[in-house]
Order: C-alpha cells, then sequence, then structure tokens
C-alpha cells in the first residue's frame, strides 16, 4: 500500500507526484522477528538542563515507556544506542570541530548525561550499544548481534529524528533489515526537521508507523 496520501498538505501535491512516479512509499511491513532499537534517549538529549536538548518533550517520553514495556511483555529484543567515552578528544573525533559544546563538562564528563530515565531505562538483560558517530551501525557490532538474535525488522524510537535516528535508519535499510519508525516516539530539537525526516524515510527507507498501529501488531505477534 503506497503512504503517499497521507502525507498530503505536508508536501505539496506537486513534489508528492515526483515521489508517486518514482514509485516511493510503499510499506515494507513487518517480518518474522522485531527487535526495538531505542537511539540516545538519555538525560543529555531529552532534559533541557543539557544544551544538547532543545525542550523537554513528554509526550515522546510517554511513547517510549509504552513501546518499551510493550515490547518487555511480548519477550523481544530491546537494544539501546548511547554515546561511547567523550572524554578524550581522539575519542570525540571530528564533533570537535563541529560542535562548540564539545570540550564542556556537560558533553564530556557529566556522568549523569549519559544515564536514561527509569521509565524506560535498560534491564541487565537489554543490549546496550555504545558509539562515538550518529548512526547505531558505524564501527559497532549491532548487525551482528542483531543477526545472531535473529531479528530481521527493526523498530526505532528515539532521538534525534533528522540526526541519529535517521543515520540508524539509513543504515539498517542499507543491511537489509525491515525498518519500522514509530513517529510519536521520536523527537528533535526542530518539530520542522522531525516532521520533514518523517516524511523522507517514509518513502525511501522506512514504514513510519503510529504507535498504536505498533502496539496492534505487537499484540498479535
Amino acid at each position: 500500500m503506497n503512504k503517499l496520501q497521507r502525507w498530503k498538505g505536508f508536501v505539496p501535491d506537486a513534489e508528492l507526484e515526483v515521489y508517486r512516479k518514482a514509485g516511493f512509499g510503499e510499506r515494507i511491513g513487518f517480518g518474522a522477528k522485531t527487535a526495538l532499537l531505542n537511539i540516545d534517549t538519555t538525560w543529555m538529549f531529552i532534559d533541557p538542563a543539557y544544551d544538547m536538548c532543545g525542550r523537554r518533550m513528554p509526550e515522546v517520553e510517554a511513547a517510549l515507556a509504552t513501546l518499551t514495556a510493550a515490547f518487555r511483555k511480548a519477550g523481544l529484543p530491546i537494544y539501546y544506542s548511547r554515546r561511547d567515552d567523550r572524554s578524550h578528544p581522539t575519542y570525540r573525533g571530528i564533533w570537535n570541530y563541529k560542535l562548540g559544546t564539545a570540550d564542556t563538562f556537560q558533553y564530556k564528563n557529566d556522568p549523569r548525561a549519559d544515564q536514561w530515565p527509569p521509565e524506560f531505562a535498560p534491564r541487565p538483560e537489554d543490549r546496550v550499544i555504545l558509539k562515538n558517530k550518529p548512526s547505531a551501525f558505524f564501527a559497532t557490532p549491532l548487525e551482528s548481534f542483531l543477526r545472531y538474535d535473529g531479528v530481521d525488522t527493526l523498530v526505532v524510537c528515539g532521538v534525534s529524528t533528522s540526526g541519529c535516528v535517521r543515520g540508524a535508519v539509513e543504515d539498517a535499510f542499507s543491511h537489509n533489515f525491515r525498518v519500522i519508525v514509530v513517529g510519536e516516539a521520536c523527537g528533535d530539537r526542530s518539530p520542522s526537521a522531525h516532521r520533514a525526516n518523517l516524511f523522507d524515510m517514509d518513502m525511501k527507507f522506512a514504514d513510519v508507523e503510529d504507535l498504536d498501529t505498533v502496539l496492534d501488531h505487537l499484540k498479535k505477534a
């Protein structure tokens, strides 16, 4: 089923026609085994006390908690990604040039920055992927772990939609995983960038679905 119709009013009709002509927007759907990938929902990115967070997003946090509980109830794998050690300039790499906050205590040393709110924090049995670049796949063992777990479908949530979420979605697609992005469970410091990237991912790399659709699937899984 083509999903172009849902974006009418956000994207001009003439542009939607270009996507229709190219054949974009087909639904990928769920496969045989699904895992949740929670991207960077640590305090650094969801608490405005940190410069990297633009605003508090209680609706996103509520969706994250609901989605996490549903995956736990279904007994399906849950993966988390977060930043690796940023205390040394080499570990930060090119971020040193792109971020004016890369050398601050908040960014490189604050121990709370890389912890999760208790409502959706990882348990000992969950998998945590440490990364130094936007995509949770780049220079990490994530793909290998997913293959071992027999996963062919990733439900993706987290922040930011236009950055680390998108980076992981594109890499998951490139590794031939089915990708489902839960729109309500993703957030961005820029609402306009959030919406634009959801549209683009829905057309090219993933199925952008609402939370209820994913919850319904998990109940039947």
